[in-house]
C-alpha cells in the first residue's frame, strides 16, 4: 500500500485499471444515439467526420477499429472511448499532485515586521511548506481521491460509455493542465522542456476537441500572474507558438484524406473555404450564441449540478474554495481565482449553444469542482491529523467514491441498451430490395445506418437519404453519387439547377429564396417520378414534420415501419414486419428511447387504422399488438425527469395510451 502512494504514476494506473474494469461493465454493447453511427463509420473507413472534423480521434479511431480485442467495430470503439476516459481519470492524479505539492501546499505564518517610524506590526505571510516524503505521499493520495471521484461522476463516467469524440478530451485536458503548472514552476527563467511539452500537447488536444479553448481564460490569467505582464512574457507566448503549431498538424488529416473521396467524407474539405469552414463548425453557426439558449441552459446546469458529485461532494467544494482562498501559488498567483476562471469560462461559453447534448460542454467546469472538491477533502484529512484522527477523512473519502459509484451506476449503465441497433436492422430489413428511404431520423437510426450499412454490409442496397443534409449540404450530393451514381444521374438536370442556389446559400451570397425552394422542388419530384421502379419510403418523423417542398404530388402510406411514397389514388397491401427487439431490461425513459419506440410504432398504428376502414380487423389486430410491444414503462416515475425527457414521456405515454384504447375497441 505504501508503494501505491509513493509515485504519482502508480496511483494514475491504479485509478486507470479500477475505472477502466468498471466502465467495461457499464459501457453499450452496440451504436449509441446521436453520432455515434456516423463516427464509428468515419473511425471504420478512415473518414472526415462532421464539423468540426476532429482529426486525432479519426486517426485514433481507425487503430482501434482494426485491433482484435473485440468481436465488432462498434465494440472495439466503445472500448476505446472507455480506455481514454479511464487514462483521463488516471491523469488526474498527476495534475492533483502537482497542485499539491507546489501551489496548495502552502501556509500563513505571521511574522513581525518593523515599518519606519512606526511600530513593530504582525503581518501574515504566505511560505511554501517543506516537501517532505509524507507529502509526496499525501499528494498521491489526494490525486487518487480526485480521480476517482470524477471516474464515477456523472457525466464524465456517461462519456465512457459509447464511440464519441469527448473521451480522448477527457485525457488530454488533464494532460495539458498538468504540463501547464510544471511550465510555470520549472520553466521560470527559460524555455525549456515543460514549455515545449504543454504548448505542442494544448495543440493536440485542439486536435480533437475545439472546446479546449475553454481553458483559455484560467490559463492565460495564471500565466500573467507568474510570468508579470510584460515584454518578455510576450516573447514567451511567440515560443509557444512553433510547439503549439506542431500540434496542430494532425489537421493536415483533411485536405489529404478528403482529396481520396472517402465513403464518409463530411463538408469535403479539400480545399482552403471547405477547411476553414469546417474547422471552425461553420455548418452550426446558428446554433452558437443564440438567443434562447441561455435562459434554457443556465437553471438545466444548476438543476443537474448536484447529481454530479452527490450533497457530500457539494459540500466539499464549498470547503475546498475556502482552503483554496488561502492558497497562493507562484509570485501573485492564486489558485482561487484560477478554478473560478476555469468553471465559469467554461460555463458561460457553453450556455450559448443551442444543442440538446449540452452535458459534455460542461466536462472543463466539472474539472475545476474536483480541484476545489480535492482541496476541500485535503482541508478534512489536515483538521482530522491534527486530532489524530485521520482515519475519519479515509472513512469520508471512501464514501463519497462509494456515494459515486452507487448513485450514478444504473444511470450510466447502457449496456443493455441496443435501441439503435434494433431500430436500424429493423427499418432496414422491412424495407424491399432497392427501397429508397427518405428520413430526418439521425439521433435515432439514419445515423446507425451508415455503420450497419458501410461497416457490417447489412443491406446496402437500401438508399438512405438525410433530407435535412439533402436541403442545405452541397458535399452530401458527392456522397450520394458516390454510392448510387445510377439513381442520382436518373435526375441530374434538375439536381445541378438547385445546386446553383444551393452552393450560394453554402457560401453565404445572395442565393435567391424563391429560386433555391422552386428548383429544390422540381429535384425531389424528378428524383421520385425518375426512381419509381424502386419503392420509395418516408420515415415517421418526416410524416410528422412534412415538408411542403418535398415532392408534393405524392402521399405516404403506411407501409411496414415506414411510408411509402406513391401516386395519389394508389393502393397497397403491407405485410406485417418481423421487429428485433433486444429491450431485455433496460427499461430507461428518455427523449431518445421514447421516440425510438414510438416511431416505430406510429405507422404499425397508421396501418392497423388503414385496415380497420377496409373492414380487415383480424390484420389491423395484428399490427396492433405488434406496435404494442414497443411499449415503454408506463409506471415509471416520469415525475424523475427533466426537461425534454420529461415532456417526450408525458407525450409517448398519451400515444401508446390512445394505442390501448384503440386495441381494446377492436375486441379480443
Amino acid at each position: 500500500m505504501q508503494k501505491l502512494f509513493s509515485r504519482p504514476i502508480f496511483g494514475a494506473i491504479f485509478v486507470f485499471l479500477i475505472s477502466f474494469v468498471i466502465y467495461l461493465q457499464t459501457m453499450a454493447q452496440s451504436v449509441p444515439f446521436i453520432d455515434g453511427g456516423e463516427l464509428a463509420t468515419v473511425c471504420a473507413t478512415l473518414g472526415i467526420a462532421h464539423p468540426t472534423g476532429y482529426p486525432i480521434f479519426c486517426i485514433i479511431g481507425f487503430l482501434f477499429a482494426n485491433l482484435p480485442i473485440a468481436s465488432t467495430v462498434i465494440l472495439r470503439l466503445n472500448i476505446m472511448s472507455a480506455f481514454f476516459v479511464a487514462l483521463g481519470s488516471g491523469a488526474m492524479v498527476f495534475f492533483i499532485s502537482e497542485l499539491y505539492l507546489y501551489w496548495f501546499n502552502k501556509k500563513k505564518e505571521k511574522v513581525q515586521q518593523q515599518q519606519k517610524g512606526k511600530k513593530v506590526v504582525v503581518k501574515p505571510v504566505v511560505i511554501q511548506e517543506s516537501i517532505t516524503e509524507e507529502k509526496k505521499q499525501e499528494s498521491v493520495a489526494a490525486g487518487i481521491f480526485a480521480g476517482l471521484v470524477i471516474a464515477f461522476s456523472a457525466t464524465w463516467w456517461d462519456t465512457s460509455s459509447s464511440v464519441e469524440v469527448y473521451p480522448i478530451h477527457c485525457f488530454l485536458v488533464p494532460i495539458v493542465l498538468t504540463f501547464f503548472f510544471r511550465m510555470l514552476r520549472i520553466d521560470k527563467e527559460k524555455f525549456g522542456r515543460e514549455s515545449f511539452l504543454f504548448a505542442f500537447l494544448l495543440g493536440l488536444s485542439f486536435s480533437n476537441h475545439l472546446t479546449t479553448v475553454l481553458l483559455a481564460p484560467a490559463c492565460l490569467y495564471m500565466f500573467f500572474a507568474t510570468y508579470g505582464f510584460r515584454k518578455d512574457s510576450f516573447v514567451r507566448i511567440a515560443k509557444l507558438a512553433l510547439p503549439f503549431a506542431l500540434g496542430l498538424l494532425p489537421y493536415l488529416y483533411f485536405p489529404i484524406r478528403s482529396s481520396q473521396f472517402p465513403l464518409m467524407d463530411w463538408g469535403h474539405p479539400a480545399n482552403w473555404y471547405s477547411f476553414w469552414k469546417h474547422f471552425r463548425g461553420g455548418q452550426y453557426s446558428i446554433m452558437m450564441f443564440t438567443k434562447d439558449a441561455p435562459g434554457r441552459n443556465w437553471p438545466y446546469f444548476w438543476g443537474k449540478y448536484p447529481e454530479e458529485f452527490s450533497i457530500l461532494g457539494l459540500g466539499l467544494i464549498v470547503t475546498g474554495l475556502s482552503a483554496l482562498f488561502n492558497s497562493s501559488g507562484r509570485g501573485k498567483a492564486h489558485l482561487l481565482p484560477f478554478i473560478l476562471l476555469l468553471f465559469f469560462g467554461c460555463l458561460f461559453w457553453s450556455i450559448n449553444f443551442d444543442i440538446l447534448e449540452i452535458n459534455p460542454y460542461f466536462l472543463t467546469a466539472y474539472i475545476a469542482s474536483i480541484i476545489s472538491m480535492t482541496f476541500g477533502m485535503v482541508w478534512l484529512y489536515r483538521s482530522a491529523k491534527e486530532r489524530k484522527k485521520e482515519y475519519l477523512a479515509f472513512i469520508a473519502a471512501v464514501a463519497i467514491i462509494g456515494l459515486q459509484l452507487f448513485t450514478h451506476f444504473k444511470d450510466v449503465d447502457e449496456s443493455g441498451n441496443y435501441f439503435v441497433e434494433d431500430y436500424t436492422k429493423n427499418m432496414l430489413r422491412s424495407l424491399p430490395k432497392d427501397a429508397i428511404i427518405f428520413t430526418s431520423s439521425w439521433d435515432f437510426w439514419a445515423s446507425g445506418a451508415f455503420y450497419y450499412q458501410l461497416v457490417e454490409k447489412i443491406r446496402p442496397d437500401i438508399f438512405v437519404i438525410d433530407v435535412a443534409m439533402l436541403r442545405d449540404r452541397p458535399w452530401y450530393y458527392n456522397h450520394l453519387k458516390q454510392r448510387f451514381p445510377d439513381v442520382m444521374k436518373r435526375a441530374e438536370p434538375e439536381l445541378s439547377a438547385f445546386m446553383v442556389h444551393l452552393v450560394e446559400f453554402d457560401r453565404g451570397e445572395d442565393y435567391g429564396g424563391e429560386s433555391i425552394a422552386r428548383t429544390y422542388t422540381a429535384f425531389t419530384e424528378a428524383f421520385v417520378s425518375r426512381n419509381l421502379e424502386r419503392p420509395i419510403f418516408l420515415s415517421p418523423e418526416v410524416i410528422v414534420q412534412r415538408d411542403p417542398l418535398f415532392a408534393p404530388s405524392f402521399k405516404p402510406m403506411a407501409a411496414g415501419l415506414a411510408y411509402r411514397i406513391l401516386p395519389h389514388d394508389s393502393l397497397l397491401d403491407v405485410p406485417l414486419p418481423e421487429l428485433q427487439w433486444n429491450d431485455k431490461n433496460y427499461r430507461a425513459r428518455s427523449y431518445y428511447t421514447d421516440n425510438s419506440r414510438w416511431f416505430q410504432a406510429m405507422p404499425l398504428a397508421d396501418r392497423a387504422q388503414n385496415l380497420v376502414k377496409m373492414g380487415r380487423l383480424g390484420e389491423a389486430k395484428k399490427f396492433l399488438d405488434l406496435a404494442m410491444k414497443l411499449e415503454p414503462d408506463m409506471n415509471a416515475d416520469i415525475e424523475k425527469l427533466h426537461g425534454r425527457d420529461h415532456d417526450a414521456a408525458i407525450h409517448i405515454n398519451e400515444q401508446f395510451g390512445r394505442l390501448e384504447e384503440f386495441r381494446r375497441s377492436l375486441g379480443k
